[in-house]
């Protein structure tokens, strides 16, 4: 379905995101990428909207830049929920991905989310020309259908606690993110079996407790500067504070209101831009340098993360505070 706010071309920073996505499947030649660069675009579906509509012809395939979403099929008044899709996932419709047939599945989001598209045509096209993009697709199309497996042995086998534990293990930053009877549905759990199980999770919610493990978080992530660690994730963090994953991932997303990743890029944005006000002490850095001593992995999440934080390119940034330099 056509969004609500405008398609317009992405950012640079953002495309290199999406190539770097389909690199990790297979390489890509110079000209396939500035192919998909070419015809790339971006968009932003409000939460509440569809990208996708059972019945409905896929039209592109999406890569999620920020929010979440879900996708689910409707039998009988009965809907089964098969997949939830956060930042970095790409997602499309798996029954009619090529656009051949109307797709079995409605892809909603949760959250206003941001998403970089590849039209289906496009991807048929090279399909016919590029070995390349042939292999990706196949990969991707095989990443789709293993993570269903695991998801269909797990809910067949598991009990609701072994079930809900999978979810927190295996994607702890859509914790809080979805509403419960989506949740249940995927899970294949009885939605006050899933409540009372959440009850339980949520009983870091005790305000002494609460209080004293936001204080540990804090004083790891402000004090030690803890997102400045290189490869920082939930686990390593839940171990360094000693607070179980499941548990540090509900507080991130209940009192900071964000997913892992983007509670500590928030922390590596600002420690950036707190660098750009002292010229002197970096101005025989580049600024990519700075990106990677606040933590960021890659020069092209640094550029990413910090235009979505204020708005503009870390050398925009620079000059809007007048420290540009050519050196830059």
């Amino acid at each position: 379905m056509k969004p609500t706010l405008p398609i317009v071309k992405p950012e640079s920073a953002y495309t290199e995101l999406v190539l770097n996505f389909l690199c990790s499947y297979h390489p890509l030649p110079d000209d396939l990428r500035d192919e998909i660069t070419a015809e790339s675009f971006q968009t932003t579906y409000r939460q509440g909207e569809y990208l996708l509509r059972q019945g409905e012809f896929c039209t592109a395939l999406y890569f999620i830049l920020k929010g979440i979403v879900v996708g689910y099929t409707m039998n009988d008044d009965k809907r089964l929920t098969t997949y939830i899709c956060g930042e970095g996932d790409s997602v499309s419709s798996i029954s009619g991905m090529y656009g051949e047939k109307p797709s079995e599945e409605s892809i909603l989001a949760m959250e206003d989310t941001v998403v970089i598209g590849l039209s289906v045509e496009k991807i048929v096209s090279l399909l016919e020309t590029s070995i390349e993009m042939n292999i990706i697709i196949r990969k991707i199309l095989e990443s789709f259908y293993r993570s269903a497996h695991e998801r269909s042995n797990m809910v067949r086998i598991g009990t609701a606690q072994e079930k809900y534990e999978y979810y927190v293990s295996v994607s702890p930053e859509h914790i809080g993110r979805v509403p419960t009877e989506y949740v249940a549905d995927y899970l294949d759990i009885n939605p006050k079996t899933l409540d009372r199980i959440l009850k339980e999770h949520q009983s870091t919610n005790d305000k002494e407790l609460l209080k004293e493990r936001c204080d540990l978080i804090e004083d790891f992530i402000v004090k030690q500067q803890g997102f400045r660690q290189k490869g920082l994730t939930l686990s390593k963090m839940s171990a360094a504070l000693d607070i179980p994953t499941h548990q540090l991932s509900y507080l991130i997303n209940f009192n900071y209101k964000k997913s892992f990743n983007a509670f500590v890029n928030s922390y590596r944005v600002i420690y950036v831009r707190d660098q750009l006000q002292h010229y002197k002490e970096w101005q025989h850095l580049k600024i990519e340098a700075l990106g990677v001593e606040g933590g960021f992995a890659s020069r092209s999440v640094f550029f990413a993360e910090f235009k979505q934080h204020t708005g503009m390119s870390p050398a925009e940034y620079a000059k809007s505070i007048q420290l540009f330099s050519p050196a830059l």
